[in-house]
């Protein structure tokens, strides 16, 4: 909110929302730790908590090492990376280059946030892992607004992005801190954890393309679309975010080792959690945008476009809850190559729908919010018919 008011929208504005989603690239692995190091941290723990320190110890040894790799790669590979928003200026794309270099810390910092994320969460100390999520949200907050009241530099957002997963991570190494050991070992678990850890990463580094993929293609559509799509779409995550339930769910999920009729209860739940957001966002859209962003140098512009965003983001709002969901159930049941496969289709449904309403039928930001909602609703609604057949194949 306070990028909107203090900084309105303007290519720069674009240049670091792109930036961020092509960071994103190289947190495919960070994420990971949500679904998997849950799970077999608390299997681990179900066992003894001998082989719980083991396993902690070894996944923290892994995610020193790919803190360090991917940090690097995103440096060596900035050119190539920075090639994807074709459709940007060049004042746009120098915006992007900056942001995407002061970003690299944030990188490095995610791994070891969601490291210890996962320890927590796996014994059940959801109120910490909490409390660490709000530290960075506050440091976060704090640093824009200082900086931007101080210099009204766009370059301000990358540095507190970095700044504050710096505090997260100092937060949860000293909750986590007796787990701060390492194991390095490479036994038949430690294969069958390597190797599902790659095949979930694949499923991550797809859905991962699902923003880049919409901002891309807003790199077409002008000055301040980028923005706009990005602020609706958080606008839009707004039920995601305060529920946040698939970090919850996971741990009574790989209790139960995915049970269907718990699947079935959680999305029950969840779609009668997002009717009321859906319904809201969708037939007022300009409410929440005024009433969070409608101040300082937020224009007139700035305001009909992310409402826009809102109004058609809205429609998956359902399918941004169940998903979460569905994936982690497909992860605990250790049926990774199908769920790639159901992500995969995701991706190209939203690439097609998005080429098509954008450069056809010149549907704009509508045509990208589209496209978006209908991947989300084939990813949700394929996963979750796979693995229906699977329960009634065992009945």
């Amino acid at each position: 909110m306070s990028v909107a008011v203090l900084l309105g929208f303007s290519y720069q504005t674009d240049g670091f929302f792109m930036a961020l989603a092509l960071a994103g690239i190289f947190l495919t692995f960070a994420d990971v730790f949500d679904s998997i190091g849950v799970p077999q941290l608390v299997r681990a723990r179900m066992q003894s908590q001998e082989e719980f320190k083991k396993l902690a110890g070894l996944l923290l040894t892994f995610t020193l090492v790919l803190s360090t790799s991917s940090t690097l790669l995103a440096l060596l590979l900035a050119e190539l990376v920075l090639r994807i928003p074709a459709g940007f200026s060049p004042q746009a794309m120098e915006a992007t280059k900056t942001s995407y270099l002061l970003l690299l810390p944030y990188i490095f910092g995610s791994f070891l946030f969601h490291h210890f994320g996962a320890v927590l969460r796996s014994q059940r100390r959801f109120t910490q892992y909490f409390v660490g999520e709000f530290f960075i949200s506050l440091a976060n907050l704090v640093a824009v607004l200082l900086g931007l009241l101080l210099t009204k530099d766009y370059r301000v957002l990358p540095v507190s992005f970095s700044v504050a997963y710096a505090v997260g991570c100092v937060y949860m190494l000293y909750v986590g801190r007796e787990h701060l050991h390492l194991e390095l070992r490479f036994d038949a678990r430690a294969k069958k954890l390597f190797f599902q850890f790659f095949q979930l990463a694949l499923l991550y580094s797809i859905l991962h393309l699902y923003i880049l993929v919409d901002r891309a293609f807003a790199s077409y559509l002008g000055e301040k679309a980028v923005s706009a799509l990005t602020y609706g779409f958080l606008l839009a995550q707004i039920p995601w975010t305060i529920l946040r339930f698939e970090h919850m769910a996971i741990t009574s999920l790989a209790e139960s080792e995915g049970c269907i009729k718990k699947l079935n209860f959680y999305l029950g739940m969840l779609f009668m959690f997002s009717l009321p957001f859906v319904v809201l966002f969708f037939a007022l859209p300009w409410l929440p945008v005024k009433l969070l962003f409608g101040y300082g140098t937020f224009s007139k512009v700035d305001m009909e476009l992310t409402s826009t965003a809102l109004q058609f983001y809205a429609l998956s709002i359902p399918f941004v809850l169940f998903w979460p969901v569905i994936y982690r159930v497909f992860q605990i049941k250790e049926r990774l190559l199908e769920v790639g496969f159901v992500a995969f289709l995701g991706v190209v449904t939203n690439f097609v729908l998005n080429y098509i309403s954008v450069f056809y039928l010149k549907m704009g930001l509508v045509g990208i919010c589209l496209g978006t909602a209908g991947a989300y609703a084939v990813i949700c609604s394929v996963g979750y018919l796979m693995l229906l057949r699977k329960v009634s194949l065992k009945s």
